[in-house]
């Protein structure tokens, strides 16, 4: 067959049917893709800070195996109490934790939604005044990385701190 006397034939136009799983498919792919971001986001900085709470646990000389979170919170806010860490901290680290839990067991859209705007206002609270409309105009993303790696901060420096004490004594 002589090329040019060759003629492409147009795809016939999809059918309203494949149409909408088109529409479908593109509204599941954005999903997935702001899921990912959240999944990933959420699990990353809380993995950071409880690493740093496991490092402050450590200083102290106190054991974090098989514990969860939330018992290692508690060991850190009710019986080390350190200077670095007040109670608004604690409760960044807490609604963080209960953020965390939410999105990793697939709990409903507005349960997390309501997790996260629980976290945004203990972030506040352990705000100054000014920081509070920065705090209000973070995305997701950035509201959950700053209240984590802010408390996971903290917890380091109560933790070299406690380290450095406790050199000195023995």
């Amino acid at each position: 067959m002589d090329e040019e006397n060759w003629i492409l034939r147009d795809d016939p136009e999809p059918t309203e049917q494949e149409k909408l799983y088109e529409e479908a498919h593109k509204r599941m792919t954005e999903k997935v893709a702001r899921y990912d971001e959240r999944l990933l986001t959420v699990i990353k900085t809380h993995l950071s800070c409880e690493e740093a709470l496991n490092q402050l646990l450590g200083a102290a000389g106190r054991s974090w195996k098989g514990k969860k979170f939330a018992g290692k919170l508690y060991v850190g806010r009710e019986i080390i109490q350190p200077k670095e860490l007040d109670d608004r901290l604690w409760d960044v680290a807490d609604a963080g934790n209960k953020l965390r839990n939410s999105v990793a067991h697939g709990h409903d859209e507005a349960v997390i939604a309501a997790r996260m705007s629980e976290l945004r206002e203990a972030f506040i609270a352990a705000n100054t005044l000014e920081q509070k409309p920065h705090i209000e105009g973070m995305t997701d993303p950035q509201l959950v990385t700053s209240a984590f790696n802010h408390c996971g901060s903290h917890m380091i420096v109560a933790a070299d701190r406690i380290a450095q004490s406790r050199k000195k004594k023995g």
